[in-house]
């Protein structure tokens, strides 16, 4: 199995990611940091490391917003958003006046709920093993990206869709899910283990809604195993391009099996959709707050939509997922990806909510 975090040796070829608890990945143990000479810093790089001041979360506001990856991700929906992606607005206190920033502890600040019926999904025909969807091992997190249809009426590609209250209009596309761990948002003080969000694009300017469910340890979750057994096909293709690239007389003989590997997606049908974490909560309640991206540039253009009742993972599957993130390296220049801080953690810090209107529906 893997080593329990990240080193300057590369794992040797039979190291890949398994089930197995790796204790001391877990947000309440310390591990080790990415040294700085085996990880590649680009010009949008930023960590989670709060005693870096170079890279760090209080850093985030001197980077270019422009050379970030959320910045060249949501570029092309400019101008159906609300504000400009070219202005990092990671600093908070200058930009918002301490109440436009995420992630927040969530809880009801105002009886008003705005919204006028509950979320309501299609699971759309497109599977994890489709050619134009794209599952990404990310720095921070684990990443399904959806293709976008060129217009509403299209009937390919068939996306997940949902029905977002409060006027948004009917049956929005999903475009991407992301799967963060730790979770960034708390709900009434709690912290979870993870979160997934599941993000809907809207081209009328008023921003992205994005549909979020907490996770916690508990029982094993069929439905995410799914999912995480197809981004280790993703690791284990990165890993064997590093090892390919690196190999000696010894290792390109066992490396000749990986040379007669396909490493292509699996010909699976099955209908996998980010829906079914929903219907696993077996709630339609929901808090909602207007808040933005939690990592540069820090864009508020976010809708909040965040069910109240967590689903369950199981502590391998947790450790799966991190292990996943802090062992992966880039298959070119074969450089650790992780940011996570000497907590194995991916959080940004809770943000002053003091100012904040979250509603529960």
């Amino acid at each position: 199995s893997p080593t329990a975090s990240p080193t300057v040796s590369p794992p040797k070829n039979d190291e890949n990611p398994t089930l197995s608890p790796m204790n001391n990945l877990h947000p309440t143990g310390v591990v080790e940091k990415l040294p700085k000479d085996n990880i590649h810093i680009n010009p949008g790089y930023f960590n989670y490391d709060l005693t870096d001041e170079a890279y760090g979360p209080e850093a985030w506001g001197k980077i270019e917003a422009t050379d970030t990856d959320e910045y060249n991700y949501w570029k092309d929906l400019q101008e159906y958003l609300p504000v400009s992606l070219t202005e990092n607005t990671c600093n908070s206190a200058k930009f918002f006046n301490g109440n436009r920033a995420s992630p927040v502890d969530v809880r009801a600040t105002e009886d008003d709920c705005k919204e006028y019926h509950e979320i309501r999904t299609l699971d759309g025909s497109v599977t994890l093993q489709s050619n134009n969807v794209d599952l990404q091992i990310r720095p921070n997190m684990l990443r399904i990206s959806y293709p976008r249809r060129k217009n509403k009426k299209d009937l390919e590609p068939d996306v997940p869709t949902v029905d977002v209250p409060q006027g948004w209009g009917k049956f929005l596309d999903v475009v991407r899910v992301d799967f963060v761990c730790p979770a960034e948002h708390t709900l009434l003080g709690e912290k979870f283990d993870c979160e997934i969000r599941i993000y809907v694009i809207q081209k009328a300017g008023r921003g992205v809604p994005v549909i979020t469910l907490l996770a916690k340890v508990g029982k094993f979750n069929n439905h995410l195993q799914e999912a995480l057994d197809e981004f280790q096909k993703v690791w284990e293709s990165n890993d064997n391009a590093c090892q390919k690239s690196n190999r000696n007389l010894r290792s390109s003989q066992l490396g000749s099996k990986f040379d007669n590997e396909t490493n292509t997606r699996t010909l699976v049908t099955s209908n996998w959709n980010p829906w079914k974490f929903m219907q696993q909560t077996k709630s339609y309640w929901f808090y909602g707050y207007n808040g933005g991206l939690t990592e540069p540039p820090c864009s508020y253009f976010l809708h909040w939509r965040i069910i109240d009742t967590p689903i369950e993972l199981s502590e391998e599957q947790l450790q799966q997922m991190k292990q996943l993130i802090m062992t992966n390296r880039d298959p070119i220049n074969c450089k650790y990806t992780s940011v996570h801080n000497q907590y194995g953690s991916f959080a940004r810090p809770l943000q002053d909510s003091s100012r904040v209107f979250l509603n529960k529906c």
